[in-house]
């Protein structure tokens, strides 16, 4: 029988990548903004690629007006609405402010609606916010950074 002695793998793999993606979506956004400048002078594509990974629903607070509106051109108003479900009271009148009027009457409506699920309902609506993001700024549509 072999001993383990330090020498042998002990079979736990540690994904380098999905640490750095953690860590990423919870670093102030001066210190991630730095970290992707000096990766993307080394390898342009680690680069991107951990920038999509590391995307947050609190990302949609960086967003500007116009990248705001072409984000929820693309997700269906209820989605948004269930989504912004969980956020602050201030942070849902800002947002719901800037939006087109039917689009936020609709989002409102569904952010007050009871839900049977409600937690699990508010995280699939984030999911599906954060992979639009993700799907937006990978085709340039939207600027995060």
């Amino acid at each position: 029988m072999e001993s383990n002695n330090g020498n042998t793998p002990s079979g736990v793999f540690i994904n380098g990548k999905a640490q750095i993606i953690e860590m990423l979506q919870i670093m102030p956004e001066e210190e991630k903004a730095t970290l992707f400048r000096n990766i993307q002078k080394r390898n342009p594509q680690l680069a991107a690629e951990l920038l999509e990974k590391s995307i947050s629903f609190n990302d949609i607070n960086r967003l500007n007006e116009f990248d705001l509106k072409t984000l929820c051109r693309n997700i269906h108003s209820g989605v948004f609405g269930v989504a912004l479900k969980a956020c602050s009271t201030e942070f849902q009148r800002n947002v719901l402010t800037i939006l087109p009027r039917d689009y936020a009457e609709k989002s409102y409506h569904a952010m007050k609606a009871r839900l049977s699920n409600e937690n699990d309902s508010i995280e699939k609506a984030r999911n599906k916010v954060v992979q639009t993001l993700a799907t937006l700024s990978r085709r340039q549509q939207i600027k995060l950074n």
